[in-house]
């Protein structure tokens, strides 16, 4: 609210406020993404604050994947990582879609190769989980 209400005078305000959410980085991440509509700063904050909320980081990377798609692949793989700690199909369903997504993000870069690469990985470290292998599967993943 203060945001808009400050209207042309938000830069006055906008260094106190970051100051004053730094040590929420939850807060201060959402604020810039959301509010600020700063894909760029939310990025750098949450690597400064080191944010571990996992659902922030979810919008995040949605956001920052349009500023540097190479950037987002390390956060997606936790992600991925993340959801795969707990045996479930939806977990399951939504990780094998962020590998998908990252393999697109991925493909004419430098970094398909260690996306497949990864993805090899986890068939293999989750070998005797036939559910998320096919969800791999229905994902076209290799």
């Amino acid at each position: 609210r203060l945001h808009a209400a400050a209207g042309d005078e938000w830069n006055g305000y906008e260094r106190e406020v970051i100051q004053t959410l730094f040590s929420r980085p939850r807060d201060l991440v959402l604020f810039s993404l959301l509010t600020l509509q700063n894909p760029q700063l939310a990025w750098e904050q949450a690597h400064q604050t080191e944010l571990v909320d996992t659902q922030v980081w979810e919008e995040l990377v949605k956001a920052y994947e349009t500023v540097d798609p190479s950037a987002v692949l390390p956060v997606y793989q936790q992600l991925v990582e993340h959801e795969l700690v707990n045996a479930d199909a939806q977990n399951y369903r939504r990780a094998a879609k962020r590998l998908a997504k990252m393999r697109k993000l991925a493909a004419h870069t430098n970094h398909a190769e260690q996306t497949d690469a990864f993805i090899a990985e986890l068939r293999e470290t989750h070998k005797r989980r036939p559910r998320l292998q096919q969800e791999f599967d229905r994902q076209r993943l290799p």
